[in-house]
């Protein structure tokens, strides 16, 4: 037997609640179903390629697949991703090159050399003639929504500048590069 209305109710207003009291966390709200269709589309079009590459927004669309999408808005004072947000991945789905979490250190893969594409983001070189590569941006585990009695099925993402933009309007704020928003998609059983 489902929960009833109340039931489901009462989670979804807990878990907007605990959001908005987390450390760095400007507001926190649902994603409404005209807003979620729009982010659907600009999600699914992706950003122009950048040359030979392209970015594959797979968080953000996996959120916006659940039940229930709830969006924060933060600032930098929010914790750090627990696993790497962008991934370079090659045509057979091999990672290549990854985001490295603050303090993390590059694994050493036996055979390939390390390439640093910035301070934070590792490319991993075998010798090998290139292919085509594209970045995504996985989805990502969101502790605090996992933990929350009722929730099954949960993932976080950022969504794409343009998506993000928009987000941030529909939430009432302007487009200041201090704040950022995350998709938390989740669904109730």
């Amino acid at each position: 037997m489902g929960r009833d209305n109340t039931t489901n109710d009462t989670i979804l207003d807990g878990i907007i609640a605990m959001l908005e009291g987390l450390r760095g966390v400007e507001s926190a709200f649902y994603i409404e179903d005209e807003l979620r269709a729009r982010l659907v589309e600009l999600e699914v079009s992706g950003p122009p390629a950048f040359g030979p590459l392209t970015v594959r927004n797979e968080g953000a669309l996996e959120c916006l697949r659940r039940a229930h999408v709830a969006c924060i808005v933060k600032d930098k004072t929010f914790r750090p991703p627990p696993k790497p947000t962008v991934l370079l991945i090659d045509e057979s789905g091999r990672e290549v090159g990854r985001e490295l979490l603050p303090g993390e250190k590059p694994e050493e893969r036996p055979g390939q050399k390390l390439l640093w594409l910035s301070k934070d983001f590792v490319l991993y070189y075998d010798g090998e003639k290139g292919g085509q590569v594209r970045f995504v941006l996985p989805p990502i585990p969101f502790r605090e929504v996992e933990e929350h009695p009722g929730t099954t099925n949960v993932c976080s993402s950022s969504p794409s500048t343009l998506a993000d933009v928009l987000v941030k309007k529909a939430a009432g704020f302007e487009d200041d590069p201090k704040l950022a928003t995350v998709l938390i998609g989740f669904d109730l059983g």
